[in-house]
């Protein structure tokens, strides 16, 4: 049995939301043995990082909030699908949030509790060209950071779905046609990529 974990990073039930969950579906579709999961930032209350090193010393983080439950099932999943909007050529806030606090794991996991999990980048922009590919390299260097293993999409999306809405929200993703191929495209190669790093 293998878990994918998809997150969105939009603080809205809109585009984002829908575009992952697109990813996640196409996933259980691949293989009925892949078990999936969505969580939404905006359901936890984050706490910036405070560089306090708090974490050095102690191998744990001095903020208590609703990132220990969401850390949970981050460490639990082996691929993550890690969904943003752009803000200005950027993660979100949440999501910037959600990366930096990942911080109090950088010394404190067994060599190979990270090196072996899988994460897949989606962004959403409102303007075809707004952002989604530096906003994309954001969520690829943050799963770099933490040794993570990092898969893009097949020939033509190469890393990973970027959605055009056209400013109409979840509808505009919806009529991004090739946008939504792209996302389940890319939700297939996760489960085929952490089945057959798990041998199943």
């Amino acid at each position: 049995m293998v878990k994918i974990l998809g997150i969105s990073a939009s603080p809205r039930k809109q585009a984002t939301e829908y575009i992952v969950k697109q990813a996640l579906e196409a996933a259980a579709e691949y293989d009925p043995s892949v078990e999936i999961e969505y969580a939404a930032l905006r359901d936890y209350h984050i706490q910036p990082c405070c560089h306090c090193d708090f974490c050095f010393k102690t191998g744990k983080c001095i903020r208590k909030d609703g990132l220990e439950e969401l850390f949970e099932k981050f460490l639990d999943a082996d691929g993550v699908i890690f969904g943003s909007p752009v803000y200005s050529y950027n993660p979100t806030p949440e999501a910037i949030m959600f990366f930096n606090r990942m911080r109090v794991w950088r010394n404190n996991f067994p060599a190979d509790r990270m090196e072996y999990k899988v994460g897949g980048a989606i962004t959403v922009g409102g303007t075809r060209n707004g952002g989604q590919e530096m906003t994309t390299n954001a969520i690829i260097n943050m799963f770099l950071a933490r040794e993570m293993l990092v898969i893009g999409g097949s020939s033509g999306y190469y890393t990973g779905p970027k959605i055009w809405t056209d400013n109409k929200n979840a509808e505009g993703a919806i009529a991004d046609l090739k946008g939504v191929d792209s996302a389940r495209d890319l939700g297939r190669r996760m489960a085929k990529t952490v089945l057959k790093l798990k041998g199943e």
